[in-house]
């Protein structure tokens, strides 16, 4: 907040001169203290992030060469009110900024104030006139209006009954504190009373909130002076912080040539070219030498660097000269390769009909976020902490060797993570690579069909609810929704969520309307029907190469937790337990002569709760095959086995997997028929049964406050910061993915490990062409269906024998997605 502001301060009010006053700590209202102990008593204090984040503040204004100016028993305001003085006598305008309304009495010919609202946002200019205009007296007469009215943000107490208005009037009409004292006889009975029961507090409150402008501080205006541009220190900050959108303002100023006038710029020099091309003798290439590989932008060049740190480029549109084939063929000969976001490398090379069979030696990309997976950019120049154009080699290459040297020492440090690095993620990147240029074939001619339908289903569905609704509207629109609703229809409003802008229309509102109009039902499958028609019938048949192939891309960075994510387009999210979803999925379909196989692992986060747990109970259960939330719907409601209904087997089903994401008594009731005190009652059976499962999440939330972070069986963390967050709800948040990321984690290792195994015992039976969530889909001609089946389900079952509880896979075979 404080580094945006700077900087629209300095973009909008282009200012010669910039300071910044601050309240010293435990010191600054010692003065005012002595004349009232209660001043400023109402306030909370801070919370204890802010007091982490002051002497960030005070190292980004050194950055920025902005002086900082703090005194004791002077607070922030005086000080601002005494450099105004001061720079009034120089014949320098002065703008003060802040939210603190107490320096509206500063205002003056030379002196104005920016009233902060809602950051640099919204702001309110304050001047003599506009002073007047707003508040009916002169800026001088605001200490006497707040000696009145008092302010309850620092327990000033003013006269007990007045508020702003009457205090207002009242200075108005008798101009100052004292006036209003020599009129008390021509005031109404009832203020001439409060004002005489409370004088004594009037003025003392003038005393409280008159500001000390001949606070003993002088400002150095050579020091405050604002020189041009923005220093190199500033910008070394922003990227230290994180702060991706004020870098973005900030690079376009980057430049290396000195200010007009000759005065020394404070811009930002781009990174110098510290590498060179040169001619590799492809004879230098031995096995198992360390060397860097990198495409640019476009995939049109492929550099390659030795340790010296200069680098070759080969072109990867025209036919390599014979010397470029050498180097090419050396480069794919086995050795510890360097990289940033490899799997682009690889890619390269598949559109070329190469098969790249060189292992990954260091992704700094992938590194980057095994380190500190909460990281949320992972380029070159966020990783160094300066500017590193990715389309120029001379800089991109020297970068990845040193963020490999940085980085090696951190893995070096750290073994756990060092493994995950070189037996998971790494391994990972040729396999997704190949899955990804692999694709899967869509029927598109299937999805046009299917969205003509889905376009009269939509319109019936309107045609249904501008009767319903009496009128024709934008449903899409959740204003006019809202209004129809709500005002129109009049339906209850008990317990729907409400904004700004009226009651919220969302799912999970809309599911509370259900049952009591049919237009809630209506609008849900509108939006169902709309959606899914957007996302995927329209738009897939647009993404599909020339051969009529899908071709998402699988993120190895993105879920802190490891999980693989998917993009463009996303193929995890069609929903599989839906008739359309399920409609949509059977457009994917195998080559002639093929089937899809599917493995999917069943139960897989319970199985791994209930070792991490040491659940020796359920896992004794999952061991034997039983029906676990049979089981447990039989133990909590201490009935046997044969008489468990499916409405119990549900109930124990929901907690079963809710209860590791945090579900409340409040989420186990909306997901269930139960009301809130059975919903509270099942779960506390529930933790009495599995007393292990309670003592897990405890036990991780302690040990996560220790070491600041959460880890999976094979040692990949996630940081937990926001444990300690004074936030309550960002607290809470962090508490269950504190608790879910190991579970999740570990099924996310594993199922790369499974994926990594299977492609080698696959061999040329099947091709992996997706994994989504839990499962591995293959395809695979007919004749080696049964093959592949038995396959999947020896390696996924089998991948981890020390895991200490029976893995189950779910196997199945068809003509298209649809029928797994």
């Amino acid at each position: 907040g404080f580094a945006t502001m700077a900087l629209e301060i300095v973009k909008k009010l282009k200012p010669d001169y910039v300071c910044v006053a601050w309240d010293k700590p435990k010191t600054n209202i010692r003065a005012r203290l002595k004349l009232y102990p209660q001043y400023k008593a109402n306030r909370k204090p801070a919370p204890p992030d802010f007091y982490e984040q002051v002497p960030i503040l005070h190292e980004l204004l050194q950055s920025l060469g902005w002086p900082l100016y703090e005194l004791d028993d002077y607070e922030a305001d005086d000080i601002m009110g005494a450099f105004a003085k001061q720079a009034d006598a120089k014949g320098i305008d002065t703008y003060l900024v802040s939210s603190d309304l107490d320096l509206l009495q500063a205002v003056g010919p030379r002196t104005h104030i920016y009233m902060l609202k809602k950051g640099f946002s919204q702001i309110e200019l304050f001047n003599e006139t506009s002073f007047r205009e707003k508040y009916g007296v002169d800026a001088h007469q605001w200490i006497d209006t707040k000696a009145l009215k008092g302010d309850s943000s620092d327990n000033i107490p003013g006269v007990a009954g007045i508020g702003e208005k009457t205090a207002l009037q009242l200075i108005s009409d008798y101009k100052t504190l004292d006036g209003v004292y020599q009129n008390l006889d021509k005031l109404k009975p009832a203020v001439k009373a409060k004002l005489e029961a409370n004088k004594d507090m009037a003025y003392l409150s003038k005393e409280l909130v008159t500001l000390m402008c001949d606070a003993p501080i002088t400002l150095d205006f050579d020091a405050a002076k604002l020189h041009d541009g923005v220093t190199p220190e500033f910008v070394a900050m922003l990227r230290k912080l994180e702060f991706r959108a004020l870098l973005r303002q900030v690079e376009p100023l980057v430049a290396a040539a000195p200010a007009a006038g000759g005065q020394t710029s404070l811009l930002v020099p781009s990174a110098e070219p510290t590498a060179k091309q040169i001619d590799y003798n492809p004879a230098d290439f031995a096995a198992g030498k360390p060397r860097v590989v990198a495409v640019n932008p476009e995939a049109t060049e492929l550099w390659v660097s030795m340790g010296d740190k200069n680098f070759a480029v080969i072109s990867l549109v025209e036919e390599p000269s014979p010397h470029d084939f050498s180097i090419l063929a050396a480069t794919l000969a086995n050795g510890f390769l360097i990289g940033h976001d490899l799997k682009t490398v690889y890619h390269a090379f598949l559109a070329l009909g190469v098969d790249w069979q060189a292992e990954v030696g260091h992704d700094t990309k992938i590194a980057a976020f095994i380190l500190n997976s909460l990281e949320r950019s992972r380029n070159l120049s966020d990783l160094l902490g300066q500017t590193v154009d990715p389309e120029d080699p001379a800089q991109a290459v020297p970068a990845i060797w040193q963020a490999y040297a940085e980085q090696k020492i951190k893995l070096d440090a750290a073994l756990a993570l060092q493994k995950v690095a070189t037996q998971l993620d790494y391994p990972t990147i040729n396999l997704l690579a190949k899955i990804e240029h692999r694709g899967i074939t869509l029927d598109s001619d299937n999805l046009r069909t299917m969205s003509e339908k889905f376009a009269v289903r939509i319109k019936e569905f309107e045609q249904k609810i501008y009767e319903l609704a009496g009128q024709e509207f934008n449903i899409s629109s959740p204003a006019q929704l809202g209004t129809i609703l709500f005002d129109k229809l009049q339906l209850p409003t008990q317990g729907i969520k409400k904004g700004k802008t009226g009651y919220s229309t969302g799912a999970s509102e809309l599911d509370k309307l259900r049952g009591l109009h049919p237009i809630a039902d209506l609008i849900t499958q509108y939006r169902e029907y709309t959606k899914l028609k957007s996302t995927y019938i329209d738009a897939l048949p647009k993404l599909v190469d020339i051969n009529g192939k899908l071709h998402t891309t699988f993120n190895q960075d993105v879920a802190a937790t490891g999980r693989l994510s998917s993009i463009n387009p996303n193929l995890q999210n069609i929903p599989t337990r839906t008739e359309i979803g399920q409609a949509i999925r059977g457009a994917f379909v195998p080559a002639p002569g093929h089937v899809f196989v599917s493995a999917d692992y069943s139960q897989f986060e319970l199985r791994l709760a209930a070792v991490m747990a040491d659940d020796k109970e359920l896992v004794e259960s999952f061991n034997k095959d039983d029906d676990v939330h049979a089981l447990t719907a039989a133990q909590v409601y201490d009935v046997p086995l044969a008489e468990v209904t499916k409405d119990m087997r549900r109930r124990a089903k929901t907690v079963n997997f809710g209860i590791l994401y945090g579900m409340s008594p409040h989420g186990l009731s909306a997901a269930t028929d139960m009301d809130f005190a059975q919903a509270k009652e099942f779960i506390a059976k529930y933790f009495e049964l599995r007393a292990p499962i309670r003592t897990y999440m405890e036990r991780t939330i302690k040990r996560a406050l220790i070491d600041g972070y959460v880890a999976t069986i094979f040692g990949r963390r996630r940081p937990t910061p926001d444990l300690k967050s004074s936030n309550f709800a960002v607290r809470e948040a962090a508490k269950r993915a504190a608790i879910n990321m190991p579970i999740q984690g570990t099924e996310a290792d594993l199922m790369k490990l499974a994926m990594l195994k299977a492609e080698e015992n696959l061999g040329n039976l099947g091709q992996q062409i997706l994994q989504i969530h839990d499962s591995i889909l293959v395809e695979t001609p007919t004749k080696n269906a049964s093959q592949v089946e038995t396959i999947l389900r020896d390696t996924m079952e089998n991948i981890y024998p020390e895991l200490g509880v029976k893995l189950k896979v779910d196997v199945k075979t068809g003509r298209n997605w649809g029928e797994l």
